[in-house]
């Protein structure tokens, strides 16, 4: 076994350097090919002047699907509101909007449940009743899925995960109230000095720390935000406390109500770099459901190239399929290649013992989503992600290119990605994919993705994604 694993460590290298001297060979022959997307020259900024636009020459507002009170960035006078007895003066308007995505998709895992394919729609739905700048109460409901990925609207064409069903429901998702305590009680501090200007939120809410690698999940809390901390060294920073206490998302992929989450969360923005640090204890009334979390990261640019370095661990009482005991260790690295807006980027990742997030949306998949698209779940039916997204002992990549046309309305990725088991005890997984975005219209986008996984002691894996995004 172990001459097998040296051979074949052996050949990788030779593989290795055989491409790289390829590749420095080649370089000039392909240097006229990127950037791959439109590329424009830089220039100065112009001495002539120049007569800003009239806003009826700016285009036609997008109207929402309702709108009370003053319009979603519109034009003319605002309405003047009313005092409050406290003292504030409101303004109220209530926005109606949302998302609607319908997708047909088919995709085979070499699993007991392939080759599958299915007609599968979302609709995300919003009303935010806006008082003021920073006060704001938000009710959305997903009438369309019931949050699990076998319980959207869909029709099933040929998979044994039965026909088509419709998934109705009012369940609200989303629900909570936003605002600052110096705003919605200027009575306290007339003259503007006291330290009184704190955020808070509470409801069901999306709580999303370290790019959704160490929490991911809307939650019912509480949070208590400061911003614009001043400290000898850090001009900036942001530090929110959370009490979450239902409906918590664990590994196990369960709503939980009965843990109680308690967060503290800092950011801060240095001369050089911004970092992120953030500590949660999850306490679980059931036994084996406690851990601590805790996910560190810096925010930087080197040369010519933007990185963050992060390093997220957790650690369980009792290993359980709730909450595992690892860390995760992950650099991203991206360049954007000279006169466009194209991005070359590198993730890499390692995994040392079973990561677990804090709390995870069911459709949404495991931490390392944030990684790659090829790791990333489109959370719409059962189309998963094309590599296994979670952080048990494994060590993997993402490299891609993200090119842009036609002012943005056009953009294609292409990207490469594997996972290498530590363990032993399971497989190696490499893909090949690519997601291709077009805007059709002011509010409908089209999506075409697709990938292609060859997987160890198994059959190689496929699937075809096309998809309508309509904003209203």
């Amino acid at each position: 076994m172990f001459g097998t694993v040296i051979d074949l460590s052996r050949n990788i290298l030779r593989g290795l350097v055989l491409a790289g001297i390829v590749l420095c060979f080649s370089v000039p022959a392909y240097a006229d090919l990127f950037p791959l997307g439109h590329t424009s020259d830089v220039s100065a900024f112009s001495e002539e002047h120049i007569q800003l636009l009239a806003p009826s020459d700016t285009g036609s507002r997008p109207a929402l699907i309702y709108e009370g009170g003053d319009l979603f960035l519109g034009v003319g006078d605002l309405y003047e509101g009313f005092e409050t007895p406290w003292g504030a003066v409101w303004q109220p308007q209530l926005w109606v909007f949302g998302t609607m995505r319908s997708a047909v998709q088919m995709f085979e895992n070499a699993g007991s449940n392939s080759t599958a394919s299915e007609w599968a729609n979302r609709l995300d739905l919003y009303a935010n009743v806006q008082l003021t700048g920073t006060e704001k109460f938000i009710v959305g409901i997903r009438p369309l899925d019931r949050n699990e990925p076998s319980k959207f609207s869909r029709v099933a064409f040929n998979d044994n995960r039965g026909s088509g069903q419709s998934e109705f429901n009012l369940n609200i998702r989303t629900m909570f109230f936003e605002g600052d305590l110096g705003s919605l009680f200027p009575g306290l501090d007339p003259e503007g000095i006291k330290p009184i200007d704190y955020g808070f939120s509470v409801g069901r809410q999306l709580l999303q720390f370290q790019e959704g690698i160490m929490l991911n999940d809307e939650v019912d809390s509480i949070g208590i935000v400061r911003n614009n901390i001043h400290l000898p060294g850090i001009p900036s920073l942001r530090t929110s406390v959370v009490w979450g206490w239902n409906d918590l998302g664990r590994s196990d992929a369960g709503r939980d109500n009965t843990t109680n989450m308690f967060g503290l969360f800092n950011s801060a923005d240095m001369q050089d770099l911004s970092w992120n640090l953030d500590m949660v204890y999850v306490s679980d009334s059931v036994d084996g459901g406690d851990s601590y979390h805790l996910g560190l990261s810096s925010i930087q640019r080197i040369g010519h190239y933007n990185t963050a370095f992060r390093v997220n661990a957790s650690s369980a009482e009792t290993a359980s399929a709730k909450a595992g005991t690892g860390v995760l260790y992950s650099a991203e690295v991206s360049l954007t290649p000279q006169k466009s807006d194209d991005v070359a980027y590198l993730n890499t990742f390692v995994a040392d013992g079973n990561f677990t997030q804090v709390g995870r949306e069911p459709v949404v998949g495991g931490p390392l989503g944030a990684l790659g698209i090829l790791f990333a779940s489109p959370s719409l039916g059962n189309f998963g992600s094309e590599l296994i997204s979670f952080a048990n002992d494994v060590a993997g990549f993402a490299l891609g290119y993200q090119a842009f046309w036609n002012h943005h309305r056009t953009s294609l990725t292409l990207e490469t990605a594997g996972r290498k088991d530590l363990s032993g005890d399971r497989f190696d997984d490499i893909a090949f994919g690519f997601e291709f975005r077009q805007r059709l219209a002011q509010r409908i986008q089209l999506q075409v993705d697709s990938h292609y996984t060859v997987q160890e002691k198994r059959g190689n894996g496929y699937g075809l994604r096309t998809e309508i995004l309509y904003q209203f």
